[in-house]
């Protein structure tokens, strides 16, 4: 069976990440709106939802509230108000894009100038759960 583009992308991230940094991908048909991800290091747990767009858009605009599903977008606003930090990455064949801070509520514009690599998103994740 043919992998999904998403999971490609999210693997790509992977391979950069530390051994030592506990990755769980999360698929849980009976509960909805939990994140792709949970890493967990020695500073710090992390929750991120991946979504992939073929294409970097030539208008440089997303708006990831067409990407995400309501059970998504409510789980990650409800874990992101109890102080726990949650993130989006948008990938896309050039890299990714990060969303932090209740960002993927709101239209991502400029889209070409926030892709960073998956090298850069992997260094990211582990800033965020290791010491």
């Amino acid at each position: 069976m043919a992998r999904k583009p998403e999971s490609t992308f999210c693997t790509g991230v992977h391979k950069h990440l530390p051994k030592a940094l506990y990755v769980l991908k999360n698929n849980n048909p009976f509960v909805g709106g939990i994140p792709d991800v949970w890493y967990s290091g020695n500073a710090a747990d992390l929750w991120v939802e991946y979504k992939w767009v073929p294409r970097v858009p030539k208008h440089g605009r997303v708006e990831p509230a067409k990407l995400l599903s309501a059970l998504q977008t409510d789980w990650l606003r409800r874990r992101y108000t109890e102080g726990r930090d949650v993130a989006v990455i948008i990938g896309c064949p050039e890299g990714g894009v990060l969303l932090c801070d209740l960002d993927w509520e709101k239209t991502v514009e400029g889209f070409p100038s926030l892709v960073k690599s998956r090298p850069d998103l992997a260094r990211w994740i582990e800033s965020k759960t290791t010491r």
